[in-house]
């Protein structure tokens, strides 16, 4: 990993068992992000429907729920907005 850059706190490669347990909520917030962008407050069942729907799950198979992602809302509102404010500050940048 340290070749690509990703490095820990202590500046030495992070190893992969410390970034897998980022992947399952970042691919979460993939769907939720996308029916955020419809929705102000996407609905929970959709977006776990979603993710059965594209096959993601939790250790064993066990199916994300619309539990889990309203565990994670708050969350993935704060990202979103962060990610919103960034690509404004980058476009007023530009102009």
């Amino acid at each position: 990993m340290g070749e690509k850059g990703v490095v820990g706190r202590n500046g030495r490669a992070a190893a992969a068992s410390t970034l897998r347990r980022y992947l399952l909520p970042f691919r979460i917030y993939s769907v939720w992000a996308e029916h955020r962008v419809r929705s102000e407050q996407p609905s929970s069942k959709a977006v776990a429907e979603a993710c059965t729907s594209r096959g993601i799950t939790h250790q064993y198979n066990e199916p994300i729920t619309a539990a889990t992602i309203a565990e994670h809302a708050a969350d993935f509102e704060r990202r979103w907005l962060a990610v919103i404010r960034h690509r404004t500050d980058a476009a007023a940048q530009s102009r």
